[in-house]
């Protein structure tokens, strides 16, 4: 099976759950618990427990699980991972305007003002010119982007907790990829679908 992965669970339990619901609309699934750690799977309660289904089937199914995509040309994804690579070992971040149905329409490298490996905080003036080029757009600002210089692309718990806007888009630039999440209380991990 060549795998894609379309969620990221906290608990075994809930993967399962999304597991069985696949089952039943005959999409095969596949479990891979990232931090185990080799230990007895089920062992702890919670750690990130990514599901897998086969690529020809990952659209099909998103849609049993209700999971949203986000679409990103590919000139976006070069500019954050060229944007992340110029800042390291800082962190890099951005902006990311949104149209009215959510697309990403642009990605504004921003400058971080925390001058850290570890946070960041987008430069408040290049957020003002952000904005009000969205705005003269028809756009809003609806997420942002940040990398994890030599780390995996998943948000920390200092991610989570500066989370401004559960609709918003998180996008992290690690040295696994770029991957997107929702973050409600807790981060949900989207698909990030790359097409021009």
């Amino acid at each position: 099976m060549s795998p894609e992965s379309v969620r990221v669970f906290a608990t075994r339990g809930d993967a399962e759950i999304a597991a069985a619901r696949l089952r039943a609309a005959g999409i095969e699934s596949m479990i891979r618990a990232e931090d185990e750690g080799g230990l007895n799977p089920g062992f702890y309660a919670s750690y990130g427990v990514r599901l897998l289904v086969r690529v020809d089937d990952a659209a099909a199914a998103r849609e049993v699980l209700g999971l949203p995509d986000l679409t990103l040309h590919p000139e976006m994804v070069e500019a954050m991972v060229q944007h992340s690579r110029f800042c390291a070992p800082e962190e890099a971040c951005g902006l990311l305007a949104v149209d009215a149905e959510g697309v990403v329409r642009m990605v504004y490298c921003c400058s971080n003002v925390d001058r850290s490996p570890h946070r960041y905080t987008v430069d408040p003036d290049e957020q003002y010119h952000a904005w009000r080029h969205a705005e003269a757009m028809g756009w809003d600002i609806g997420g942002v982007f940040h990398s994890h210089p030599g780390g995996e692309a998943r948000p920390s718990p200092t991610d989570i907790e500066r989370a401004l806007d559960p609709s918003w888009w998180y996008v992290i630039v690690g040295r696994d990829g770029v991957r997107a999440y929702r973050i409600d209380e807790e981060a949900e991990e989207v698909a990030v679908l790359v097409r021009r």
